[in-house]
This record gives structure tokens, C-alpha cells and sequence, in this order.
């Protein structure tokens, strides 16, 4: 059965034609019929993520929170289950969200507001998610590390346990996980889309609230980004605290939530396309980054309060 006819027999969708989109453990098309869909197919080994998603994006909707609508099939399910070439594949049809990333400069209270409502509707999602902790955001990078045998390890894992000590005790609570600006879609409306759970786990909150508002450069930290991310937190903070509180010292923790993402996202990349992407010259340039952030966490913290950039 080819996709077309999936999309005919079992989502009444009439006459489609196919646009291939992209390619990353999962296949993604844009569909074009009388309306205009987003159509994922999610091979076995990423099929639990899946069904996480799209079970987050019908809670959600139901809740009235702007995300894409799920198509449902003829018989009424999230996803369609089928085979190919004796592997499992997993159906799934979107709406298609007609929109661009927003200038968050610009609506950083809007989504502020987005973000804060998000997390109050997700304290109350009825599924358990996965909980990300200390291995998650510190260890993961650190492992990877002695495998290249880096000669100043030493110095990550002393950072590392001074990032964690800071952070450790913070509240935590369904967090969508990968909240940087790509995932969210303003369309010619205004309305501003937040997309893509298949990283939703249980983390404290001011992981998504920092890698939403960070603009600070992956490689020179400059001050004029510093300046521009703290105004943007703050604008941020204004739509957020509207949906969701956040204590003194949770907002006060950015900066160290902007250096512990350097661990966990090294790790990512590295996961993905393996520990030989980088040499120890790239990991000696992030050590670099971080000791030039650390110079600038207390100051960062003192001027906020002060409301100064």
C-alpha cells in the first residue's frame, strides 16, 4: 500500500500529491489535497516518542493551546499502523502550520505567555514522561570525554559539579526539552504555534526558559548578546510569570542553565553523529567559552535585578 493510498483509504484525503521535506530517523512530507497537511512516518525505533507526541498534542488541543491540529483516521485513531518491507511503521497526519519562526526580540512576552501557559497544562498531562536528571545534562557529555581521553577532563567535571550543585534541588514538571525558537510557527494571523514533543521529559523548568531566551553566540560569548539575552528574559519573564511562577533563585540560575546546556548539548551532537565529530581542539574552544561565561554569571545576575543590561 503506497502513502497516497493510505492517505485516501483511511483519511478520506482525496487525490494527494507528496512533497518530501525532510529526513531524520523519521520521513516527513507536505501533503497538498483540498487542505495542506504535514505527514510523518516514524519507523519502529522512534515510534515511542511518537506516540508521546502526538498524545501531547491531543492533550493540548483539547486544552485549546495553540499546536498543530492531529488528523484522526476514518476510525478515529491518532496514528496509523502499518509495515514496510518487514519493518513497522507508524502514520502519523498533521495539520500544516503555514508560518515562520517569530522574532522573539519582538514577542518575547507572547511567548513568554506560551511557554508559562505550557508548562502550567502540562503539570496536569495524565501520562508519565521521562525523567532527565544529572546524567542527562552533565554526565552524558562528560562520558563521552573519557572515551577521547581529553587531558583536562579534570576541569569539565569540576564545572560540571559546580553547574549541578546550583541547579539540583529546583522544581521539575513536564518540559517540552528542545525549546529553542525553531519549534515555535507564527502564522499571517499573528498566532504563535509551539511544535514538536518528541523530546517532552521531566527536567526542572528553567531548561526550557533558558534555551528559549538565550542568544548568547555557541562560540564567543560577546557582550552585546548577554545584553540582548537578558533583555529578552526579562520581556519573557513578564508573559511567563502570567501562567507560571518561578522563585528568585530559579530566575537568578540562567546563566548556569546557559552553561550546563553546553554539556547536554555536546552530548546530543555527539549521540547522533558519533564521538569522532569533534577533536580536541573544538572541546578545548567550549572549556574556553565556559571559563569566559563563568567570569560573567555573577555579573549577569547582579545587573538583572538592577534591570541594567
Amino acid at each position: 500500500m503506497t502513502l497516497r493510498d493510505i492517505l485516501k483509504w483511511n483519511y478520506g484525503v482525496e487525490s494527494p500529491s507528496l512533497e518530501f521535506l525532510r529526513e531524520g530517523g523519521t520521513l516527513t512530507y507536505i501533503v497538498n489535497s483540498k487542505n495542506k497537511y504535514l505527514l510523518k512516518v516514524v519507523g519502529s525505533a522512534f515510534s515511542g516518542t511518537a506516540r508521546q507526541s502526538v498524545s501531547i498534542m491531543r492533550y493540548l488541543e483539547g486544552k485549546g493551546f495553540p499546536v498543530p491540529k492531529t488528523i484522526l483516521t476514518k476510525s478515529g485513531e491518532s496514528f496509523f499502523e502499518t509495515e514496510v518491507d518487514g519493518e513497522k511503521k507508524l502514520i502519523v497526519l498533521m495539520e500544516f502550520i503555514d508560518g515562520d519562526e517569530p522574532e522573539l526580540e519582538k514577542y518575547a512576552s507572547e511567548v513568554g505567555e506560551l511557554v508559562g501557559r505550557f508548562h502550567q497544562l502540562m503539570e496536569k498531562y495524565p501520562e508519565e514522561t521521562v525523567p532527565e536528571g544529572k546524567e542527562f545534562f552533565i554526565g552524558r557529555y562528560l562520558e563521552f570525554l573519557r572515551k577521547k581521553n581529553y587531558p583536562r577532563i579534570a576541569e569539565y567535571e569540576k564545572l560540571g559539579e559546580r553547574l549541578w550543585d546550583k541547579i539540583k534541588d529546583f522544581p521539575q514538571g513536564n518540559c517540552h526539552g528542545d525549546l529553542h525558537r525553531g519549534n515555535l510557527l507564527q502564522n499571517s494571523d499573528g498566532q504563535i504555534y509551539l511544535v514538536d514533543f518528541d523530546t517532552v521529559c521531566q527536567s526542572p523548568f528553567m531548561f526550557d526558559v533558558m534555551v528559549m531566551c538565550d542568544m548568547t553566540d555557541y562560540f564567543n560569548p560577546r557582550p552585546e548578546d548577554i545584553a540582548l539575552t537578558k533583555e529578552v528574559y526579562r520581556k519573557f519573564l513578564s508573559g511567563y510569570s502570567e501562567y507560571h511562577a518561578l522563585s528568585r533563585e530559579e530566575i537568578l540560575s540562567f546563566p548556569y542553565w546557559v552553561a550546563i546546556r553546553h554539556f547536554q548539548l555536546q552530548a546530543t551532537i555527539l549521540e547522533i553523529y558519533g564521538i569522532d565529530c569533534i577533536d580536541e581542539g573544538f572541546i578545548d574552544g567550549q572549556l574556553y567559552w565556559l571559563d569566559k561565561w563563568q567570569e560573567s554569571m555573577a555579573d549577569f545576575a547582579e545587573t538583572f535585578l538592577n534591570g541594567e543590561t
